[in-house]
């Protein structure tokens, strides 16, 4: 069996409290974390301004690069000016990145059914150029190197795209059992960003029987897309095209409905670990990675040692190193989740920066959930102090490779088959939760 087809299997069945295991810890333990620091600050203008920020539901963004061959002699966009340019046709938001790029420059437009056929085109010279979503890009360079390694990025750029205008229909959150959706992205874009999601959990919030459930479903989970038909694709592909995308596919692979959202990102550990003068992590193998995007390599040795942001940040973003690849990167997440948390507490210097910390860690989160709802919330786990009962499950399921949606028929993928009694399971154990 391979390292891939290692990483997505077991099942995590029992009922615990916190913290929890992997990347259902780290973004659990942020959470209660944030809402904890909101209570010592006695709702300061720091944590007021904080909540005001990441209830700000809005526009999600969309990053494109603009492609040509690496022997072409174009550098910049004046090159491809009257030019064909290739773009591809499932892509939702092809026709609003076409309009932009055309205000930039006069070109002639393309369009492609899939992914394979876009690489081709550019290849053998019939158009001079491509473009490409930067997240369908990252992942032809992670499976389909071939593809890419004779294409240079000439060009990039960012478009807003209007969320879903359907209305949320808020819950008495402190009255009755709720499902969030929690969206878990390590894009470099930001958590407005339209990328992969990485972390996938369904929460079910029971405040009256003090209970909460957490289904955990992994990333390569082979799922319909919702909306379409024929190639089905893995689960952390949805966010490719938006937060609703992600909502709606496990609301129709799960048979249930979501309430509300909430997306994380971990982009701004760097500059939450460096306020902090560095973190303390535990290695469980020596590793010699190069800092993401920097003249830098992170020397990590088997054991407790310092690190600074962008070590720090590294080490949670590491999976090809381990056996059992997300998941290994999950409890390494934890790790820098927990780690930042006992720093923020051993002194009070770094008490004193929790406002600067807190206006960081704004850019991380965003959710659908209004303030009115976040208060109450706090002010019922105030007033009742609920010793809340969690249960983690997960969907399960085998390792294989399968062509997706996303990427075509010609470039088969890592995926993962779910387990159909693991799937009943999950919908099941959701319901008896809305039912007590």
């Amino acid at each position: 069996m391979s390292k891939k087809d290692k990483r997505d299997g077991g099942m995590i069945d029992s009922i615990k409290k916190w913290p929890l295991i992997g990347k259902v810890a780290a973004v659990a333990a942020v959470v209660i974390c944030i809402v904890a620091l909101g209570i010592i600050l006695r709702y300061t203008a720091a944590f007021n301004g904080f909540l005001d920020r990441i209830t700000n539901w809005g526009r999600e963004t969309k990053e494109y690069s603009v492609l040509v061959k690496d022997s072409s002699e174009i550098n910049d966009l004046r090159g491809i000016e009257n030019q064909s340019v290739g773009f591809l046709k499932i892509d939702p938001n092809v026709a609003t990145a076409e309009q932009y790029l055309q205000r930039q420059v006069k070109i002639e437009s393309d369009f492609y059914d899939d992914i394979d056929t876009l690489t081709v085109v550019l290849n053998n010279g019939i158009v001079t150029a491509i473009v490409m979503e930067n997240d369908r890009l990252e992942i032809l360079k992670e499976d389909a190197t071939d593809l890419v390694k004779e294409m240079r990025v000439i060009d990039t750029f960012k478009i807003e795209i209007e969320s879903d205008t359907t209305e949320v229909t808020e819950k008495e959150i402190t009255e009755e059992p709720s499902v969030v959706y929690i969206s878990g992205s390590d894009s470099r874009a930001g958590v407005r960003a339209m990328a992969r999601s990485d972390v996938n959990i369904v929460a079910v919030v029971n405040p009256k029987a003090g209970k909460i459930l957490l289904v955990s479903i992994p990333r390569d989970t082979y799922v319909q897309l919702h909306g379409t038909t024929g190639l089905k694709d893995k689960l952390t592909h949805a966010g490719v095209y938006g937060i609703d995308m992600s909502k709606n596919t496990i609301e129709d692979f799960l048979g249930i409905k979501i309430d509300n959202t909430l997306k994380v990102s971990f982009e701004t550990v760097v500059k939450v670990v460096d306020q902090l003068d560095g973190i303390e992590i535990d290695s469980d193998q020596e590793m010699h990675l190069k800092a993401e995007g920097k003249d830098k390599r992170c020397d990590f040795v088997v054991g407790k040692q310092k690190v600074d942001g962008d070590c720090a940040l590294r080490f949670a973003r590491e999976r090809k190193s381990y056996e059992t690849g997300d998941r290994h990167r999950g409890e390494n997440q934890q790790q820098v989740i927990t780690s930042i948390i006992g720093k923020l507490g051993s002194s009070k210097n770094y008490l004193l920066k929790i406002p600067t910390i807190l206006d960081i860690a704004a850019d991380s989160f965003e959710t659908d959930l209004s303030r009115e709802a976040i208060m109450a919330f706090i002010r019922m786990q105030l007033g009742q102090k609920i010793d809340w009962q969690v249960e983690s499950i997960a969907v399960n399921g085998a390792g294989t490779y399968e062509p997706t949606y996303s990427m075509g028929a010609n470039l088969p993928l890592y995926v993962m088959i779910p387990a159909e009694d693991t799937v009943i399971n999950a919908t099941n154990k959701i319901n008896e939760y809305l039912a007590q």
